[in-house]
C-alpha cells in the first residue's frame, strides 16, 4: 500500500476515534448539565454556593463575551441609547435630590462610563470594580484629577478605606444577591454613606410576581419591582423611576414598523416613556432607579415617576 492510502486510512481511523470521544463528551455534558438544574428546580437544597459561583464566572468573560459587557448586548445602538437615557435619568435623579455633592462613588463601575458623568456633577468621583484589569486600564486612560479608580470588594473592604459618600451608586446588584444575602449586602451600601447620604440602585424588575433564573451559564434573580420599597429597604426607600432604556431589548418590532422611530428615539431617549408603556408588553422584565436615604427626611412615600 502506499504512502497516501496509509495516511488516508489513518485519518479515517482518527475521524473514528474523535467521533467517539465526542460522543462521550456529549453525554458527560448531558450528564453534568442535568445534575445542575436537577439541583436548581428542587427547593429541597441549598445551592446559593454554587449559584454564587455561576454568576461571578458569567461576569467575569461578560466583557469577552460580548461587544457590550456591562448591558449585555452586542447591538451598539442598545449600548448607546440606553447609556444616554440612563445618564439623563440619574442627571435628574441627582439634581432634584441630592444637595451636598462633595464625593461620590460607583460601586461596579466596569470602563467607568458612569463614574465619568458622575464626576460632572460631583467634587470628587470614586469607582470601584471586583476586575484589578479593568481598573488598571482605567487609571492608564483617566484624564481627570477628580476621578480615582479603584480594584476593590466593597462588601470585604474596610469601610473607613474610601470614607463616606455623599452618593453611591450601584447597577443591578440584587438581581444577583441571593434573597439570604439580600440585607447583608444593603447594610453595607448603607455603611458607605455619609449622614443624609443618598443611595441609588438599578435593578432588573417584574411588574408581575417574580422569578428566579437559575441555569448553568447564568443565575439571575428577577423581584417584583414592590421588592425594594418593602422589607429592609422601606425605612430608607424614597422613590423609584422606571427605567425606560432597558425595554430598548423589545423595540424590535416597533422600530421596524415605524422607520424614523430609532433615529428620533437616539436623539431624544426620554421618547420611550411615552413609546414603551404602549408597545411592550407589561409581563416582560423591566427596570427601576431606587433612591434610598440614609436618614430619611421624608415621611410618606412619593409616587414613581
Amino acid at each position: 500500500m502506499d504512502k497516501l492510502n496509509l495516511e488516508l486510512i489513518e485519518a479515517k481511523k482518527r475521524l473514528v476515534a474523535i467521533e467517539e470521544e465526542k460522543k462521550a463528551l456529549d453525554e458527560e455534558y448531558k450528564f453534568l448539565q442535568d445534575k445542575i438544574h436537577l439541583y436548581f428546580d428542587s427547593d429541597e437544597y441549598d445551592t446559593d454556593e454554587t449559584q454564587k459561583y455561576i454568576i461571578g464566572d458569567f461576569w467575569s468573560k461578560a466583557y469577552k463575551n460580548y461587544k457590550d459587557g456591562g448591558y449585555i448586548t452586542n447591538d451598539e445602538y442598545i449600548s448607546k441609547v440606553r447609556f444616554s437615557y440612563e445618564v439623563k435619568e440619574l442627571e435628574t435623579i441627582i439634581k432634584e435630590n441630592i444637595k451636598n455633592k462633595s464625593r461620590a462613588l460607583d460601586i461596579g463601575c466596569g470602563n467607568g462610563r458612569y463614574t465619568k458623568e458622575f464626576a460632572k456633577l460631583f467634587d470628587n468621583t470614586v469607582g470601584i470594580d471586583l476586575s484589578q484589569e479593568r481598573i488598571i486600564q482605567n487609571n492608564q486612560e483617566n484624564q481627570n484629577p477628580n476621578i480615582n479608580y479603584i480594584y476593590e470588594n466593597f462588601m470585604t473592604m474596610k469601610k473607613d478605606a474610601l470614607g463616606k459618600f455623599d452618593f453611591v451608586f450601584v447597577g443591578d446588584i440584587f438581581m444577583y444577591t441571593p434573597a439570604n444575602d439580600v440585607e447583608n449586602v444593603y447594610n453595607n451600601l448603607l455603611k458607605l454613606l455619609n449622614k443624609d447620604g443618598f443611595l441609588v440602585i438599578r435593578e432588573s424588575t417584574l411588574i408581575h410576581g417574580n422569578n428566579d433564573w437559575k441555569s448553568k451559564g447564568y443565575v439571575a434573580y428577577y423581584r417584583n419591582v414592590d421588592f425594594y420599597k418593602s422589607g429592609i429597604f422601606e425605612k430608607t426607600f424614597v422613590n423609584l423611576y422606571r427605567n425606560y432604556g432597558y425595554s430598548l431589548y423589545y423595540l424590535d418590532k416597533y422600530f421596524n414598523i415605524f422607520k424614523d422611530a430609532r433615529k428620533n428615539v437616539e436623539n431624544n431617549p426620554f421618547l420611550l416613556k411615552d413609546i414603551v408603556p404602549k408597545f411592550v408588553d407589561k409581563s416582560l422584565k423591566s427596570s427601576h432607579f431606587y433612591l434610598y436615604l440614609e436618614k430619611s427626611l421624608y415621611k410618606g412615600k412619593m409616587d414613581e415617576k
